[in-house]
């Protein structure tokens, strides 16, 4: 037999309803909180909304009247609370679009994509300027190497124009009213020659010559000096012949030589081929130099630039005064018992040996003999012409040296050994020094002859030629 249903009145299944109704209502406000973080609000009404459905279904009435007076009460209940739940869905809905909205762009700005793509476009701009800084960098270097370039053509242009403006032919003169007094160069220049006397008191021949150009490199500060000794039967036509055709190869070769050249270079090498062309032109020239030839010193001077080529025993030396009155030798005698030079004859099948008396005992210099005969017998080492002598070791390669004037340096003198025989340089300097201060070139001249020939008349039977050049710096 069947049990009935225990039987619940409606007043109490109502109040039943409501108190659940009022707890749900109260757990949803705490659930509500004006605090929106993420999802929490979503889900939190959600499980509560769940939960109240399941709670209703489970306590829903079974009578007609009970569910008409329910349905009742609980439509104007809902009513309420839907009204009160646009409100509040109102304000949270603008919370909440303003939360969704702020949590999108944080999710948006943390996704590894948009990092990269961030990443990415800071590299390109990083690349973009570095790109254009290095376009403007190389732009600029271009421009200085640009500036550069035209300031050196410039610069090569200036010192080609003045090269060839050296390099023109323009007049000579030994004396010159025009003539520059810039420092360190020539500004006076004077020569003397004198002949010899032989032991019969006769005047002989004389044999010396000599060639001073002023404007050699066309320019008013270059010079040319040279002195040439000839000995021999025919040496006064060698050293005459010298004087002539040396000093134009060597003019020609300097007026042709490149505005561009080395200079130290190509003045060594224009020496050594003049040299050598004026002797192949000496041995054709029809002149007898078997036994007979000269020496000879020449010195150039380009302004404050002095290149000197010697042959033989003239000489050329500096007046240098600086705390004191010093010597400054521009050349080097050429003698056959000088170590080189000796060893070169010996080579060359000749001997090095004086003069000697009837015990053997060695009179006076050194001399170049063939070895199996007593000719030619040849007092130097280094000449033109004596093709004897040419034969063991003799020849007319010139000696070069370059010497850049300094303020201290005064005056330059260029003799044949008619000079330096018998007077010292130390005495040369001291005397010239004394008409160099009274600017008395050609006083100085006849005083150096004059003293010269007195020693000769001194200490030998004879008396050889004398020849000197003298020039004034400033």
């Amino acid at each position: 037999m069947k049990q009935k249903a225990p039987q619940i009145s409606p007043n109490k299944l109502y109040a039943t309803l409501l108190k659940k109704k009022n707890e749900s209502d109260q757990q949803q406000k705490i659930v509500k909180s004006p605090v929106i973080q993420g999802n929490v609000y979503i889900n939190s009404l959600r499980n509560n909304q769940g939960q109240l459905k399941v709670d209703a279904k489970k306590s829903r009435p079974t009578s007609g009247k009970d569910l008409k007076d329910i349905s009742t009460v609980l439509l104007k209940k809902t009513h309420a609370r839907q009204n009160s739940k646009i409100i509040e869905t109102k304000e949270n809905s603008q919370n909440l679009t303003q939360s969704a909205l702020q949590l999108l762009q944080k999710i948006k700005a943390e996704r590894p994509d948009n990092k990269i793509g961030q990443i990415q476009t800071s590299k390109e701009i990083l690349q973009y300027h570095q790109q254009l800084i290095q376009k403007q960098y190389q732009k600029l270097l271009d421009l200085s190497k640009q500036t550069e370039h035209n300031q050196l053509q410039q610069q090569q242009q200036q010192q080609q124009q003045q090269q060839k403006q050296k390099l023109f032919k323009g007049p000579r003169s030994i004396s010159n009213p025009d003539i520059s007094t810039l420092q360190l160069c020539i500004t006076k220049a004077h020569a003397k020659s004198i002949p010899g006397m032989l032991y019969t008191g006769q005047t002989k021949i004389n044999q010396d010559s000599y060639k001073l150009i002023q404007k050699f490199g066309t320019k008013e500060n270059d010079w040319y000096l040279q002195v040439s000794d000839g000995h021999g039967t025919n040496g006064h036509q060698v050293a005459q012949f010298v004087q002539e055709i040396l000093p134009a190869y060597i003019e020609q070769e300097v007026m042709e030589a490149p505005y561009y050249y080395d200079r130290d270079k190509t003045i060594n090498n224009i020496f050594k081929q003049s040299f050598l062309k004026t002797n192949e032109d000496l041995l054709n020239s029809g002149i007898d130099v078997t036994y007979s030839g000269a020496t000879t010193v020449v010195v150039i001077a380009f302004e404050n630039i002095l290149y000197c080529a010697n042959i033989g025993d003239s000489r050329a030396i500096i007046g240098r005064y600086d705390t004191k009155l010093q010597v400054v030798e521009l050349s080097k005698d050429h003698k056959p018992d000088c170590f080189l030079e000796q060893a070169r004859i010996i080579q060359r099948g000749g001997r090095v040996q004086a003069y000697s008396d009837e015990d053997g005992n060695p009179i006076g210099p050194a001399r170049v003999w063939k070895l199996d005969e007593d000719v030619p017998g040849l007092a130097m080492s280094r000449s033109f012409g004596d093709y004897a002598a040419s034969q063991v070791g003799v020849i007319c390669e010139p000696e070069i040296i370059k010497h850049q004037l300094l303020p201290s340096d005064k005056f330059l003198v260029v003799a044949s050994d008619g000079i330096w025989e018998f007077l010292s340089n130390e005495w040369v300097i001291e005397t010239v020094n004394e008409y160099y201060k009274k600017g008395d070139a050609i006083g100085a001249c006849n005083k150096l002859t004059q003293a010269a020939k007195e020693a000769w008349q001194r200490e030998d039977e004879v008396i050889d030629d004398i020849t000197v050049i003298l020039a004034f710096f400033k």
